[in-house]
């Protein structure tokens, strides 16, 4: 496993000991919880997770967002909410998670309450579909201090890539994360570092070899390989790999249809 030493060093320069001595409080109450069923707990969170939106450009079909089919209130994540609780909640903070199911960059407000968590020396981490990292887009995110981010490159052919991610431009994608690594390099910055998420599906679970290439040309620091998550599984589906090694389902030879 590669160990990427920049990234590392970026989330330890913003460690405090405030932050150190909130993470052993959490810690320690974890474990005399667990071993003695009472419940404990000290200190604040560590690491919290904002949705900047619900809302996506994509129709991916194992997606909530992209189905449209929210059982609960969709909408933009309000910025005086935000910082009101990052406020509360900052100094001991040490990793905050910019994304869930929805596409941050479609709140206008993202990358300007990126730069607030990142002011407060708090480590920074998106995930995106690509198709909004225009080059003033670009500039910006390397501008506002984001530590990593996610790009979903679910195929190296429009042909595989459009059959997970519907309505999507891959050529819109790797354009955007070139003009990431371009700004990184006019800038002189080291962040965010940046990582090619492949979604292994049936569909491009072939292409995994080319995506390492493909990120190489482009200058992307990490390729990760994550697998799917399917709904209608007891009968098989269409998406899940052949490799099981790619795959959190595995096949029942005893199962009947």
């Amino acid at each position: 496993m590669k160990f990427y030493y920049k990234d590392a060093i970026r989330f330890i320069s913003k460690l405090s000991t405030r932050k150190l001595w909130n993470a052993v409080l959490l810690l320690t109450s974890y474990y005399i919880t667990r071993y003695t069923s009472k419940a404990i707990q000290w200190g604040l969170p560590m690491t919290v997770s904002f949705e900047p939106t619900t809302a996506c450009n994509l129709r991916c079909p194992e997606c909530p967002s992209g189905l449209r089919a929210f059982s609960r209130p969709t909408g933009n994540l309000k910025q005086d909410f935000f910082r009101k609780s990052l406020d509360e909640l900052g100094s001991q903070l040490m990793y905050l998670i910019f994304y869930f199911q929805g596409e941050p960059y479609i709140n206008p407000d993202f990358l300007d309450m990126v730069q607030y968590a990142s002011q407060k020396k708090i480590y920074t981490i998106t995930s995106t579909n690509g198709h909004f990292l225009n080059d003033d887009n670009a500039r910006r995110t390397v501008e506002s201090g984001l530590d990593r981010l996610i790009i979903s490159v679910d195929g190296t052919t429009q042909e595989v890539y459009e059959q997970y991610r519907k309505e999507g431009n891959l050529q819109k994608v790797l354009e955007g994360a070139a003009n990431i690594v371009k700004w990184k390099k006019q800038l002189n910055s080291a962040s965010p570092h940046v990582i090619f998420q492949f979604l292994v599906v049936k569909p491009n679970e072939h292409q995994i070899p080319e995506v390492y290439r493909m990120a190489d040309e482009i200058g992307v620091d990490e390729v990760k390989l994550k697998t799917a998550q399917v709904y209608d599984y007891i009968r098989g589906n269409p998406l899940i790999p052949e490799n099981e090694k790619y795959s959190r389902y595995r096949k029942n030879p005893e199962a009947t249809l």
